[in-house]
């Protein structure tokens, strides 16, 4: 009974050592710096980032829709805020962005040849990030909304 049991625990212990080792030999760091710089906070849209990199790493790195610029410090103008129906940009959703609203509808690049410091995304009223027949409703309702 005693020997079962050892072999028993003998066979559990190769068994856990085994996995452990198996998981070992997929994780790899061969390549890594240490990058220095100080702290930055980035917010929008509900995400926030906060981090540096150091100059060995300076670019810009993309994936999944987002950018994240590092080395030396880069200074980003914001354009003006999405405020969705506000189609003259002043701050206000009246019976005045009805046109513009309309205009929009034509495409993003006839949009920004006549307006361009005004977002043609205001025009997203539905928040889909299209601008088409469905946000008419959407504009429709927004009228007499004051932009934050």
């Amino acid at each position: 009974m005693l020997n079962q049991r050892l072999a028993l625990t003998a066979l559990v212990a190769l068994t856990v050592i085994g996995a452990a080792a198996t998981l070992a030999d997929e994780f790899d760091l061969n390549w890594w710096t240490v990058d220095g710089g100080g702290q930055m906070w980035s917010t929008g849209g509900g995400f926030e980032l906060s981090g540096t990199i150091g100059q060995p790493d300076a670019g810009a790195m993309t994936g999944g829709g987002f950018e994240l610029t590092g080395g030396f410090w880069v200074s980003v103008v914001a354009g003006p805020a999405i405020c969705r129906g506000d189609m003259n940009c002043d701050g206000r959703v009246t019976f005045a962005d009805i046109d513009p609203f309309v205009e929009a509808l034509s495409g993003e690049s006839a949009w920004n040849q006549h307006h361009p410091s005004c977002p043609w995304l205001n025009a997203d009223c539905n928040g889909d990030g299209h601008v088409t027949f469905a946000d008419i409703d959407p504009f429709v309702a927004v009228i007499g909304r004051t932009c934050p």
